[in-house]
């Protein structure tokens, strides 16, 4: 039967037809059976698998000759009804009809088989199993001479149809042509011509496997290799890890007519390693991707390619992928550097993955690079494949066979030692935790001396460096320390409820507000069931009591307290806001700049100048801040005038850490003012490395300006504070580690070592803090702190290197009496009881540094002597 393609669903009439010439008496139900298709068909376009069902119904009542038919004509119009649902119903469509020749034992018309089978291909629709069928039948039915030519048509519309070929492509080729006489040559020509067709599809790594074997020995031509280098897999990443097709590259000679400038890809050489690393990166994994090492082929073939490399200096990308994942591929990244392909530098603080293979040597002894992949390894003690090594926690020790590593670890070392004499008394206790761990067995052995030059570190240093710099403890807010005093230190403030510039302390029996100009009221307080006090707000001369005494969502003002109401956000918004507290999700209160009640969904931070307020909505980076009007929140976002300028060349706002507020008359801030108003602008490189580090650039409303880089474990940065009488700044950010928002850190803006910190979280939300630090309100009310006794300050001010030993050396011999006894003689202006006290922790604290400094170094000296 003559096969004739249809121009529409409409137009298709391949029952009837073959029913007219062959079966007339059937001809009227095959007319039934083809308009009920016909009627069918659209709503297969969203329900293919119930027209399936109704067109099995129908084939029940056709004769048995005319099932293959009427299954092959529902082909036909699923395919010219198009859409992803029809194309998946057309295969299944088809092997019913191939299912009832079988079935019945029905004569099969080669023209029309042949024929149905390149439309399907066409039409991208026909499955690569039907091909190994296709071949078999073929070969059966036609002479040698024309099934060669036949099955290599039908692979060729399936690559032209967009089908990937079927993995036994070579296979079904080889037979085929052995039976038909075709030579090698030809074969290879053929099975090259299918792959170059291939482009865009996801080719099976069995048939690159396969095709490596064939072309090995038969060379394809030059046209052909240029297009073997753009076989990469559809989509954003692979189902491999495309080592087959670089064997293929490999051994059909592609390789190297690219080393040779014979063919360039698209995009160059550089361009086609950067996008095979990219899609190559991620793996499909079960509902997900998986990262997954670079195939040991690529290593293979990279010294060939890195001649075109070098030329073409495009520098490569080891660590993007085509997904939203990052992973910094350290093998690929040391290979590069090994064979001088230029690499781009990963931003700092990115994860190495996979630090192993041959050319390590290559990565430690980059001077950027070097230095970070040995802190990672140091850091985390563990090797390539994710388990402790015994005894092993340095570089040295878990990379012996990398000698690059001695000098780094030594300089490494020294620096850390160098903190222990000069960095913030915090820093120097980091350093040292640090410096323990680096020295496992092998560093030992590695650096001789260490010992030494660790005990010979004055220990007066860090102490010097706080006395001098500032403590603390120097710093109150009289109405806030008083407050905590009456309420029985900071270990009794179960809540604090700012409502800026009150703050709100919330007792076991009492509240009691503050603000700048001192204590404004006080209310008692019934007591908490279940150690759960309410949440208190002093507004507008009043206090808000939420919750409490068994009563978890009802609420009474201090002027009624008899009238008691459940706080409803849509007949009383303000009440409602006002009357919760999210100190460890929502800026505002963290921050302690709670201005207004924060609308839903804006749960962000608040900002004003005095006559507009901006929300940030939920999501602490978010890039939106929208202004109160007065009626609602302006749909438009906007930003107050100070952030109007332009942040700088490579730099963006960080706009969840953006900050302005007017202060009360009078209020002269330590964090700086100008013209009333108190804030800072926070840049951040725009070119993030996402959660791993940033540089940021931070400046103040008064001209203040600092540079931080915050690692990992730092918090993000707030504010500029400049410690009264020092001259020092000091980089204000949300903590570190885990108990972020429930302390906060101090560093040093001159040489980023962390100075102090302090807690500002109450009991209720300290969930990771330990006792010892000074406890201080929220950020935003820094504005009131004040030097407590200037005098004693200028005291501290004139320390020299003789008082800071003095004193160390009165807590060895007699605790903190012996500290007090030796202020009072060698700094006798220290008299304030806080800034006393304040210097017996720090005293304290370079004393717990010195004597876990002396274990360390008889640890060495152990060591050392076996």
């Amino acid at each position: 039967m003559t096969f004739t393609i249809p121009g529409s669903r409409a137009e298709v009439c391949l029952l009837t037809d073959w029913a007219r010439e062959n079966r007339p008496d059937s001809l009227p139900a095959a007319e039934e059976a083809l308009e009920g298709m016909r009627r069918g068909l659209p709503g297969a376009y969203h329900r293919a698998d119930g027209f399936l069902r109704s067109m099995e119904y129908r084939a029940e009542d056709l004769p048995p000759e005319l099932e293959p038919w009427f299954w092959d004509g529902v082909v036909q119009g699923l395919l010219l009804t198009g859409g992803p649902k029809c194309l998946w119903a057309a295969p299944r469509a088809y092997a019913k009809a191939r299912q009832a020749e079988a079935d019945h034992g029905l004569p099969i018309d080669a023209e029309h088989h042949t024929g149905q089978a390149l439309f399907m291909a066409r039409r991208g629709a026909l499955p690569a199993k039907e091909v190994r069928a296709f071949q078999k039948w073929i070969t059966e039915t036609l002479p040698p001479e024309r099934a060669y030519p036949a099955l290599l048509e039908l692979m060729a519309a399936r690559a032209a149809g967009g089908s990937a070929p079927a993995a036994n492509a070579h296979g079904l080729l080889a037979k085929s042509a052995k039976a038909a006489g075709v030579g090698k040559e030809e074969q290879a020509r053929d099975l090259a011509g299918l792959l170059a067709a291939s482009r865009g599809t996801d080719v099976p790594a069995a048939l690159f496997k396969g095709a490596a074997k064939v072309f090995a020995k038969t060379r394809p031509s030059g046209e052909h290799l240029a297009a073997f280098w753009e076989l990469f897999p559809p989509g954003r990443y692979a189902k491999n890890d495309g080592g087959a097709w670089l064997h293929m590259l490999d051994a059909s000679g592609a390789v190297d007519t690219l080393a040779c400038g014979e063919v360039t890809p698209e995009g160059g050489a550089a361009g086609w390693l950067q996008r095979f690393s990219r899609l190559h990166k991620h793996v499909r994994s079960g509902q997900g991707v998986t990262a997954q090492r670079m195939p040991a082929e690529l290593y293979r073939i990279l010294p060939r390619l890195a001649p075109r490399l070098r030329e073409e200096d495009r520098p490569i990308d080891t660590w993007s992928s085509e997904i939203s994942y990052t992973e910094l591929d350290a093998a690929l990244l040391a290979a590069c550097l090994a064979e001088d392909v230029p690499v781009r530098i990963p931003p700092r603080g990115m994860r190495f993955s996979y630090l192993e293979g041959p050319h390590l040597s290559a990565l430690f002894a980059h001077p950027v690079l070097g230095p970070r992949a040995e802190r990672q390894v140091s850091r985390y003690h563990r090797d390539p494949h994710y388990t402790v090594r015994t005894g092993a926690r340095s570089a040295v020790g878990l990379f012996p066979e990398v000698p690059e590593l001695v000098p780094m670890v030594r300089s490494r070392a020294e620096r850390l030692i160098g903190e222990l004499g000069g960095a913030g008394l915090p820093r120097a206790a980091d350093s040292l935790r640090t410096l323990d761990s680096l020295l496992d067995a092998a560093a030992i052995a590695a650096l001789e001396g260490v010992e030494d030059d660790l005990a010979a570190v004055d220990p007066a240093g860090p102490l010097l460096r706080a006395l001098r710099s500032g403590l603390p403890e120097e710093l109150g807010w009289p109405a806030f320390d008083a407050a905590v005093a009456e309420l029985g230190g900071p270990d009794a403030v179960l809540r604090l409820c700012p409502s800026w510039p009150v703050l709100t302390l919330v007792g076991r029996d009492r509240a009691i507000a503050v603000d700048h100009t001192g204590r404004l009221a006080e209310l008692g307080l019934p007591p908490a069931e279940q150690g759960r006090p309410p949440v208190v707000r002093y507004l507008d001369g009043r206090f808000l009591v939420a919750g409490g005494g068994g009563r978890a969502w009802s609420a009474y003002w201090s002027d009624r307290p008899g009238e008691t109401f459940v706080p409803d956000r849509e007949q009383d918004r303000e009440a409602f806001d006002w009357s919760l507290e999210h100190s460890t999700h929502v800026r505002s209160e963290w921050s302690g700049y709670r201005i207004l009640p924060s609308p839903l969904p804006y749960r962000g931070g608040q900002m004003t100048d005095g006559d507009t307020v901006w929300f940030g909505e939920d999501g602490r980076h978010s890039s939106k801040w929208h202004a109160w009007d007065g009626e609602g929140v302006e749909a438009e976002p906007s930003l107050p005038g100070f952030f109007s300028t332009d942040p700088g060349d490579g730099m963006r706002w960080d706009y969840g850490n953006l900050s302005l507020v007017r202060l009360p008359e009078g209020v002269d801030s330590p964090l700086g003012h100008a013209g009333g108003l108190s804030g800072f602008r926070v840049a951040v490189a725009a070119d993030r490395p996402g959660p791993y580090s940033d540089d940021y650039a931070i400046e103040g409303a008064d001209g203040r300006r600092a540079l931080h880089h915050r690692p990992r474990a730092m918090g993000d940065p707030w504010a500029i504070l400049r410690f009264p009488g020092t001259g020092t700044d000091l980089v204000v950010t949300e903590g570190r580690d885990t108990v972020r928002r429930e302390e906060v850190c101090c560093y040093s803006a001159e040489d980023g070592t962390l100075q102090w910190e302090v807690l500002t979280a109450p009991v209720l939300l300290r969930e990771r803090s330990e006792g010892g630090l000074p406890f201080y309100p929220p950020v935003g009310f820094w504005h009131f702190l004040r030097p407590r006794d200037p005098e004693s300050s200028r005291a501290l001010r004139g320390a020299g290197p003789d008082q800071a030993r003095a004193l160390l050396e009165a807590h060895l011999a007699g605790g903190e009496e012996g500290v007090l006894r030796t202020l009072d003689r060698r700094l006798p202006g220290v008299g304030h009881g806080p800034v006393r006290a304040g210097v017996c922790r720090a005293v304290a604290a370079a004393a717990e540094l010195l004597r876990r400094r002396e274990e360390l170094v008889e640890r060495v000296r152990a060591d050392r002597t076996g």
